[in-house]
């Protein structure tokens, strides 16, 4: 669906910063960019609903999983399923209520140049948000089946693996609102 998915490279997407850009609005509604100043604050929007709709997709099979775990009674898998529906949990909560705090990013007409950012780093970050949380999600999936099907042997495996995901896409989701957060452009 995005990057990872359409098999373009990180190296091949910031050759060419628009294709980033052209990914983005391709797969996300009412996604337009950062570039023009009307339209950045519906394009955080677009992202964080597209993201908060994936996680909340993943926070269901995740309980539905964490559900399947306790009936088959793998003790040693509960606690680390429980930390992956807590990360899901926060990313739930913070992607529904970003908090930008004294950021000037949506009030300045011009957020790149000299003391600005390159907004192609941006739009690489939000492509691999939202390929991880994609994966994540996916991974969820197998892990579900295999416990229907009492697949039990590579469970613990399957929930470390989880918890790794989970934690990729809380950090590169605290990356990108860092990078906003961070944003002050200086007036000369």
């Amino acid at each position: 669906m995005f990057g990872k998915k359409k098999n373009l490279s990180e190296e091949e997407i910031s050759k060419k910063p628009s294709e980033a850009l052209k990914i983005l609005r391709t797969n996300i509604e009412n996604y337009h960019g950062y570039k023009e100043l009307e339209l950045r604050r519906d394009s955080d929007v677009a992202f964080r609903t597209k993201l908060l709709t994936i996680m909340r997709e993943t926070g269901d099979m995740m309980s539905q999983v964490h559900e399947l775990l306790i009936h088959s009674q793998l003790l040693t898998s509960w606690g680390p399923a429980g930390i992956v529906m807590k990360i899901v949990s926060d990313m739930r909560k913070e992607t529904a209520s970003t908090d930008y705090k004294y950021s000037t990013f949506f009030d300045v007409k011009e957020v790149e140049g000299e003391h600005g950012i390159d907004l192609s780093i941006l739009y690489l970050l939000e492509i691999d948000i939202l390929d991880n949380a994609e994966e994540f999600k996916d991974k969820i999936v197998d892990v579900k089946i295999k416990l229907e099907e009492m697949m039990l042997d590579t469970v613990e495996g399957n929930i470390a693996s989880l918890m790794n995901l989970s934690s990729s896409v809380q950090n590169r989701f605290n990356e990108r609102n860092e990078l906003l957060r961070a944003f002050e452009k200086m007036k000369l």
